[in-house]
């Protein structure tokens, strides 16, 4: 009698779903890609008409900001996709949490810099800053002790 949890021979759910994430992964991989190109094009020429039509001064916070902001979305975007595909290639876990940590830490860091202060109230600030500071601390922890290894 052949047991059910065991693949029948010539047939591997293992691979079939390997197959399956594979294919998953590739097409996040290239859907992040095209926004991330369809955001660079966006940028540039968002740029070019603030620097035609004199709208952009480095000195004007606001102008300074948005631009900022726009920059750090790429980045996060381009880091998520580097992480995506890295993830699928290296399968090394650590890696991916460690540059999950990292992406959070780029996106709370670009709302303290697109922010208002202003116009943000002091609770969430805070929460802002403690989630910021609690990332920082795990990748800190992460970056100081030793990975087990399996040998």
């Amino acid at each position: 009698m052949s047991n059910p949890q065991q693949p029948k021979p010539g047939h591997s759910t293992s691979s079939t779903f390997l197959r399956f994430e594979d294919l998953i992964i590739r097409g996040v991989a290239v859907l992040i890609s095209i926004i991330t190109l369809a955001a660079f094009w966006g940028l540039v020429v968002e740029i070019y008409h603030l620097l035609l039509h004199g709208a952009f001064d480095a000195l004007d916070h606001k102008a300074f900001q948005a631009v900022f902001g726009m920059i750090m979305t790429l980045l996060i975007a381009i880091e998520f996709n580097h992480t995506i595909i890295h993830a699928h290639i290296a399968e090394n876990r650590e890696v991916i949490v460690k540059t999950v940590l990292l992406v959070a830490i780029l996106a709370i860091s670009r709302q303290f810099i697109v922010s208002e202060v202003e116009t943000i109230s002091p609770f969430v600030l805070m929460a802002m800053a403690f989630s910021l500071l609690a990332l920082g601390i795990v990748y800190w922890l992460m970056a100081k002790t030793p990975v087990p290894r399996g040998d």
